[in-house]
């Protein structure tokens, strides 16, 4: 067992923590402020190469898998990216790119990958209001008519719509039978923009720099052929989309949690109103020393689950973990970092409240404490199914 990065990884890394210093925090504080998507770092990531990392070279990407990219994210977020620069990795690289490396046909592999290893996006709409984190009672129908499905239905909670020229949709295109639950769901493959989608954004506490909305699908039609793998059984190709969403959210909250303690580190180095640092006291060190000990533990995970999805093993225990473990260690170094700056912390000028912010989503997204919980509880300890 080698714990150590090799060339290429390690190379990721580094470039990753140096292209997201280029980028001040002054830029992801307007982003926040103004609810805009940070175009111009998105840009950055595709002239880099960054957004193919774990695309077939034969479609324009850079042939590694997703311990590369999930090393590359973490060394964003770390760098000064926090979640903003990480999570936006979801758009492209794993709603569409993983979901079409393992189950696309060669012809959509051909019309889509090389889009997206150069900088389009693709959005996932998967949740729906009323069925909640039970996916399988979702109401979204698509209907075959002639050479074309016809998709009516809404979702709520999607992200990056209004950027996204793709966009990946989870429909029934069979009746709903309770004794088969999973059955009869498949994903759609579609364009955008489109007059048939209609968004309705949120204000939202945080991840600002991301559109999060109502979608509305009337009448969407979308190609036969871009049903991702076989029509009615989805099950597997969508957990090849959400266990890589778990993991990449991990190493970003990861990457992001260490940047909170860097900045927390710093500042205690810094401030001293009674003739010596701050940091010299246990009060603060303690708590900074047990959230770095939980984010290398998170990190630990994060990695096995990678590793465990590229080697085609069965992620799914490892992915939930690495998620949970990653979103709670991160949410904690921000919360003490906040702690450590005091009133500094918690005003926007410091960028650390930011943090806290967004970090908070992931002990509900995209799944919540609860579920996760459950699941693990069930697929892990053996224990009866309580919902």
């Amino acid at each position: 067992m080698n714990f150590d990065f090799d060339d290429d990884q390690a190379a990721l890394r580094e470039f990753g923590l140096e292209l997201a210093g280029r980028t001040e925090d002054a830029y992801w504080q307007e982003a926040d402020l103004e609810y805009r998507f940070p175009q111009e770092f998105w840009d950055s990531l595709a002239e880099a190469g960054m957004l193919g990392i774990a695309l077939p070279e034969e479609f324009g990407g850079g042939g590694k898998g997703l311990l590369e990219l999930a090393i590359a994210v973490e060394g964003i977020a770390e760098g000064g990216g926090g979640m903003e620069g990480g999570s936006i990795f979801l758009a492209g690289p794993v709603f569409g790119g993983c979901l079409l490396d393992r189950h696309g046909t060669q012809a959509q592999k051909e019309a889509y990958l090389p889009g997206l290893a150069s900088g389009q996006m693709c959005a996932g709409a998967f949740t729906e209001p009323e069925s909640g984190s039970n996916i399988t009672a979702i109401k979204t129908r698509a209907e075959l008519r002639g050479d074309r499905y016809v998709i009516n239905g809404q979702k709520v909670f999607i992200s990056l719509v209004q950027q996204s020229q793709q966009i990946v949709v989870m429909a029934r295109t069979q009746p709903y039978d309770p004794e088969h639950r999973t059955r009869g769901i498949s994903l759609l493959l579609g364009d955008l923009p489109s007059d048939a989608v209609r968004t309705a954004p949120f204000k939202k506490l945080g991840n600002r720099f991301m559109d999060t909305n109502r979608v509305y699908f009337s009448d969407y039609e979308v190609p036969a052929e871009n049903i991702v793998g076989e029509e009615g059984n989805a099950w597997g190709p969508l957990y090849d989309v959400l266990n890589p969403e778990r993991i990449i959210l991990g190493a970003a909250a990861v990457g992001t949690g260490n940047l909170c303690i860097r900045r927390a580190v710093e500042y205690a180095k810094e401030r001293s109103p009674w003739g010596k640092p701050i940091g010299a006291y246990q009060s603060l060190q303690f708590p900074l020393a047990q959230a770095r000990i939980h984010l290398e533990s998170a990190r630990l995970k994060v990695y096995q689950a990678a590793w465990l999805y590229d080697q085609g093993r069965d992620v799914g225990v490892a992915a939930a973990m690495a998620k949970y473990a990653a979103a709670h260690a991160a949410l904690d170094a921000a919360d003490w970092a906040i702690q450590v700056h005091g009133g500094a912390g918690y005003v926007v000028d410091s960028g650390i409240e930011r943090h806290w912010r967004n970090l908070r989503l992931y002990r509900m997204s995209p799944v919540s404490d609860e579920m996760t919980l459950n699941y693990l509880a069930q697929q892990d300890l053996g224990l009866p199914r309580s919902y």
